[in-house]
Order: C-alpha cells, then sequence, then structure tokens
C-alpha cells in the first residue's frame, strides 16, 4: 500500500476531482489491488462504504484477471460493469492499482469516462511513480540507520 504524505494525498485528491469533474461522474476512487482505498475525488454524490467498494472491486479485479487467464490472456487492463441506472469503470495502473469510476448512465456515458481518465492516466502514473520513489528512498535510509551506533544514554541530554 502507498503510505501517503498529506501534500501527495491533495495531489491525488485533486487529480482523481479533476477527472471525476470533467467526466461527470460520481465518485473516482484509487485503490490498490489489495483492495486498500488509497485515495478518492471530492464527491459528496457517493453514499456507499469506500472502505467496502473499495475491497469488492479487488476482489473483483483478481477474479476477472483469473478468468483472463484461464481463457489465455495474460491480463486485463479495464473493466466495465453496470447496473440499471450506474456504471462502473475499472482501469488498472501500473499493474499494481485500481482507478474506479463510478457514474451515473442518465448524466454521462463509458466513452466520455473512458476518455477523460485516458486523458490523465499518465499524469496519475507520474504521482505515483513519484510517490513509489519517495517511500522506497524512505526505506533504503531507515535500514542504513545501525541502532547499536546510537547511544541511548546521550540521546535525550
Amino acid at each position: 500500500m502507498l503510505n501517503l504524505k498529506p501534500e501527495e494525498d491533495k495531489k491525488l485528491r485533486d487529480l482523481l476531482t479533476k477527472i471525476n469533474e470533467e467526466s461527470k461522474a460520481n465518485i473516482t476512487l484509487l485503490i490498490d489491488k489489495a483492495g486498500q482505498l488509497i485515495s478518492r475525488s471530492e464527491s459528496p454524490a457517493f453514499s456507499s462504504n469506500d472502505i467496502t467498494f473499495a475491497s469488492l472491486t479487488a476482489g473483483n479485479v483478481a477474479a476477472s484477471e483469473a478468468l483472463s487467464k484461464l481463457l489465455g490472456d495474460e491480463s486485463i487492463n479495464h473493466m466495465f460493469t453496470e447496473t440499471e441506472k450506474e456504471g462502473i469503470y475499472m482501469v488498472l495502473i501500473s499493474d499494481k492499482y485500481i482507478l474506479v469510476s463510478i457514474f451515473n448512465k442518465s448524466v454521462t456515458n463509458i466513452g466520455i469516462v473512458r476518455f477523460k481518465i485516458k486523458k490523465y492516466q499518465d499524469e496519475l502514473e507520474k504521482i505515483i511513480s513519484q510517490i513509489e520513489e519517495r517511500a522506497e528512498s524512505e526505506k533504503s535510509v531507515s535500514q542504513e540507520i545501525d541502532i547499536e551506533d546510537i547511544d541511548l544514554d546521550t540521546l535525550f541530554e
């Protein structure tokens, strides 16, 4: 799971909100393939439990990938599910994350949602890459610190 700093979360939220507003969707979510909610658009129109929705979406993607492999394809890159009134469009990002857009079919359509997501996908991947690089560099710094080299008695003097 991505460990976000507040400014990184703001960047993601701003971009997801931009995608959401331009596509006229109800909500746009970024989750990881384990089902953890990473970020979401500023969208009061969606009332479902985001965490439950993220988990179920990841399960749906995992099942779809397994079905795809049974059919001889290595992977999937996007999926669409619809109810009577709403559409759910899911796109794999960097093969580790899922961008989900939920939209009212009477307000917008799958073509507009796909177009707007594609328009901002490179920017989203860049932000995610920067977050991953920062997290990796912080991880390597913490591994370089040897606790035995720290004199705990003098540390708080």
